[in-house]
Formats: structure tokens, sequence, C-alpha cells
């Protein structure tokens, strides 16, 4: 009995024995004899079963009115398979002609390789094609990927202001400035591959949907804006300048109707760091004499100048130890007798001296920082930059004669603009726009305050007008035939390491009456002889006036002949 036992026992522990030899026999050809075959099938099961990032689409940037300044268009990649394609000729014929890759290109498998992707993209069109042909052939090897391409139909017209994406990355301009709203939050989806090579999401799986960025509307108006670059690239060129800017403004809004540079750069070309450099909000230069209507609006506004003043110029000042001398020939001549009028005419730097003396250098100096010139701009673009003050000058009555005429003192030119907008609008001063909505939210407009009396405003303005319309004025040859219009001529000599050259001003109003828009033209260092801001911006302000004219069907002023 106890034998029999034994060998019950003893077969038994043989059997364990046996179990233990197979079970180590089998993992060992699983992970040492079959290791990569079972590597490989673990991979395709997992190649079947995926995560997928859902790529946002990107943001649109429209003008006001309505025309496409840059937006992401739906690109494919051409991908394929060479193991699941046809080898026929014809199919790679039909594949070229879908995609203008040629044949002989697509039908050459690159060596130790399965596949091929072009990262040319292709458009909507193009893809349809393609998908046609994969249809029409079985061509499970042929893919097609997602690529937002980035389109800027305005190119160097605009990129100062819109900027530009390059290799997904945002580089320049309000691209780079508003990028967190612009580019959405991406998603991600988890599903499976099909046996065309698709992507199907898994509707159980907790799935997060993308957020498609947000479009953002700008106030610049994109007739107004093209005439402003040929305009401008025109004068720059002609006068061989460093730069220039132009911007067009709503005083009435503050919204920035146009804001040109040049030079500029191509947002689809070659672009280095500093190619994007936007003179209109990221440079600083004296005003020169387009500041003596706002040095004359405060002296009528504090009641330190009056109506019926007259001041003798005799073509210099001197003002404590420094001599300061008129514009007109570098003050080698007179002005003589000169009324308000003709001061602001003939651009008499000694009368605009005494208007600042008078007022005074505290009340001066709270008058310029009443109008922002010296604070940042905040148009929501990169690097903006804000204007320069001396205000621990140790000749603070030197400071002020010359502040009177647009010196020692550097301003954002559109801190200027919208300075200069406070005068057609009656003194009511408004804070620049450049983005109107964000997204579906409206960028409210925003007011400055009643920096002088509308009556003093609208005396200036008249004044301003003899600059262009009357025959002493610096601007007499900028009319145009059937407009009244205001301006003011600006040459201010730079210092520094640019001394001895010129930044050529204008800024005036179109028309005179209501206005419809502000101009203001800065040329920085023109170097082809001339450099006066009648001759060297005046030219581009009359462009300008005629583009505002046109675009607005602004009717003639009335009683003023053609």
């Amino acid at each position: 009995m106890k034998s029999a036992e034994a060998v019950r026992y003893r077969a038994v522990g043989w059997c364990f024995v046996g179990a233990f030899v197979v079970a180590g026999y089998s993992q060992a050809k699983l992970q040492v004899v079959d290791r990569q075959r079972v590597l490989d099938v673990a991979d395709r099961i997992a190649h079947f079963d995926q995560d997928k990032v859902e790529v946002p689409r990107r943001g649109s940037v429209l003008s006001s009115d309505g025309k496409v300044l840059a937006q992401t268009e739906d690109e494919s990649e051409l991908g394929l398979n060479y193991e699941k394609i046809p080898s026929s000729p014809a199919f790679f014929m039909e594949l070229s002609s879908a995609t203008g890759i040629p044949a002989t290109e697509l039908s050459v498998r690159p060596p130790k390789r399965n596949g091929r992707v072009w990262r040319t993209p292709l458009t909507a069109d193009q893809a349809r094609a393609v998908r046609k042909v994969r249809r029409e052939w079985s061509a499970d090897g042929v893919s097609l990927e997602s690529a937002k391409g980035r389109d800027y139909p305005l190119l160097d017209a605009c990129s100062g202001l819109v900027g530009a994406v390059r290799d997904g990355v945002a580089i320049a301009g309000l691209e780079k400035s508003q990028d967190s709203r612009l580019k959405g939050v991406e998603g991600e989806s988890r599903g499976f591959i099909d046996r065309t090579g698709a992507f199907v999401p898994d509707k159980d799986a907790r799935n997060r949907p993308k957020q498609n960025g947000a479009d953002i509307v700008l106030t610049i108006d994109s007739g107004l804006q093209i005439a402003a670059v040929q305009s401008l690239r025109a004068a720059v060129e002609a006068n061989k300048a460093k730069s220039g800017c132009v911007i067009a403004m709503d005083q009435k809004t503050g919204d920035i109707l146009a804001m040109a540079n040049w030079p500029s750069f191509d947002p689809t070309g070659s672009w280095k760091p500093g190619d994007d450099f936007n003179m209109a909000s990221m440079g600083a230069y004296e005003p020169g004499s387009t500041f003596k209507i706002l040095t004359l609006a405060k002296g009528l506004d504090s009641g330190a100048v009056r109506s019926g003043d007259h001041y003798q110029c005799s073509g210099q000042i001197q003002v404590g130890d420094r001599t300061i001398h008129c514009a007109d020939h570098h003050g080698s001549r007179a002005h003589g007798d000169v009324d308000l009028e003709r001061a602001i005419g003939k651009s008499c730097n000694v009368a605009a001296a005494n208007w600042a003396l008078k007022v005074g250098h505290d009340e001066f100096v709270r008058f310029m920082d009443s109008m922002g010139l010296f604070e940042k701009t905040d148009l929501g673009l990169p690097s903006e930059r804000k204007g320069q003050f001396n205000r621990k000058d140790y000749a603070k009555r030197v400071q002020t004669a010359t502040n009177g005429f647009g010196q020692s003192m550097n301003c954002v030119p559109v801190n200027l603009a919208a300075a200069y907008c406070m005068i057609a609008n009656g003194g009511k001063m408004m804070v620049p726009r450049l983005i109107r909505k964000l997204g579906n939210e409206e960028v409210p407009v925003k007011e400055r305050g009643q920096i002088v009396k509308s009556e003093v405003a609208q005396e200036v303005m008249k004044m301003m007008e003899s600059v262009i319309e009357s025959d002493f004025g610096t601007g007499k040859k900028l009319k145009v035939a059937g407009y009244k219009l205001a301006g003011k001529t600006g040459t201010a000599q730079k210092v520094g390491t640019a001394k001895g050259k010129y930044v050529a001003n204008f800024v005036g109003m179109v028309p005179s009456s209501d206005p419809r828009a502000v101009v203001l033209v800065m040329i920085d260092c023109p170097s082809a002889g001339k450099y006066y801001g009648g001759e060297v911006a005046g030219p581009v302000f009359v462009d300008m006036a005629k583009a505002v004219i046109r675009r607005f069907g602004i009717p003639p002023t009335e009683g003023h002949g053609r």
C-alpha cells in the first residue's frame, strides 16, 4: 500500500517537473528565439491603436474692410508607401498630373526605405485630385498629411504690421505679439488607423477637442494701406532715404487707417532680424516744425498768446547762451513782421520759441504729458517704445524754446499723429487704436480727454490752411485741385551720430473742414539733395490725400476753385 502511494507521489512530482520544463521552454522561445517576431507583432498592433494631436486652425488677420491680411490655408503633404502602391507607369503619370510632381521623381523608390514624403504643400484642389487617383487605383499606399500654410495677400505692404510665421513659429508683427490668441489650443484624440491609413477616432475615448485660434480685425483700410506703401516706397527710394513711415488716422476715433513703413520685408521670403523694424511704433524722432501747431494751440488755450499778436523775426533769437535761428535759409533771412497765420505759414522758429516761453516750462511739459507724447504706445504690436524727454535739463529756458518748434525731444510717430488728430478733432484727443476686434471681443474706442478748447483747435486749423492755400505757405506746392486742405511742414535736423542729416515731415488734414483723416509722413535721412519736409514728405501727403478722397468719396470743397 505504501509502495503504491509512493509511486503516485513520484508520478505527480514528475508531472510538475515536466510542466515547469515546458513552461520554461515556452518562455525561452518567446523571449529569446522568437523575440524579434513578437516585437514586430506588438509594433503592428500599436500602429493601429494611436493617440493623435489635433492641430488647431490659426486665426486670420483681417482689415477693417474685410480683406484678408493673413490666413492659414489647408494644405497637404503627399506620402507614398512603395509596398502598397501600383508600380504602373500610368499610375505615376496620373499622380504627377494631380500633384505637379514629375512622374520620374514619384516613381523612384528611395534606397532601403519603403516610403517617401514630399514637404512641398499641395493645395486643396491638388489634394482632391490625389484622392481621386488613390480611389481609382485602390492605392492604399498614397497618403495625405495635413499641413497648415500661412498666406499673406498684401505681402510687404502690410508685413510691418502683420509680421510673419516661419516653420510654425511667429517671428514678427502681430503674428508674434498676438500669438497666444491666434494659435489656439491643441486637442488630442484616441483612435485607430484603418486599412486605408486614415485615422478613425474612438468615440468612447476621453478626447480633448482642439480650440481654433481667434481672428483679429484691424482698423486698417486695405486700399489706403496699399496707397500709403506705394507712395512711401517711391519717396524713400527717390530721396535715397534710410526709412520712412506714413500714418493715416481717423481723428474722431483714433483708428489707424493706414500704417506704412519702408523698407519692409516679404513675409513669405527671406528674413533676418531687424527687417521687421516698424518706424511708426518702434522709432522715436524729433517732430520738427510740425510741432508748432501744438505749441500755438497751447499758447492760445492758456491765454499766453492772443489772436492779434505779432512778432518781429530778425532770423534769430537769443535764449540764455544759445542763439536760435529760424529755419528760413538757416537764419540768413528774417521773416520780418509776422502775425500768427504767417508765423505758421512761413514756419517761424522765433515766433514758436516765443509762444513756448510765454507758456512757461512747467506748464508746457504738463501739456506734452497730457498728450502722452513720451509714453509707450499700446497698439498690441511687439517692441513698441516710448518717446524721450530730458526732465533734468539744466537749461530749461533753452529747452522750452526749442520744444516750441519740435526740438530737444523724441516722439514715436504714432503718438505724434494722435496729437495732431487732437487739433482736427476740436481739441479732444483719442487713444490710437490698431486692433478693432479680438475674436468676438470688441476693442473699445478710448478718449484721452479735451486737451485744448474747441474754438482754439478751429483757429489753429484755419492757420494750417495757409500753409497750403496761401502764396507764402511752405506747403504751397501741395494743393489738391478742388479741395481745401490744412497742413504743416517740418524739417528736423538730427543730432549725435547722425548730425547733418534730417527727418523730413509733413502732417495734414483731409479736407480741412470736418476732416476724414489726418495723415503724418516722416522720412528719415533723405540723402539725394532735398531734405525739407514740403519737398520730400509733402508729395506723399498729396498722394494720400487723393487716396483718402477717393476712398471715402469726399465731395470738393464748396466755393474752392478747381
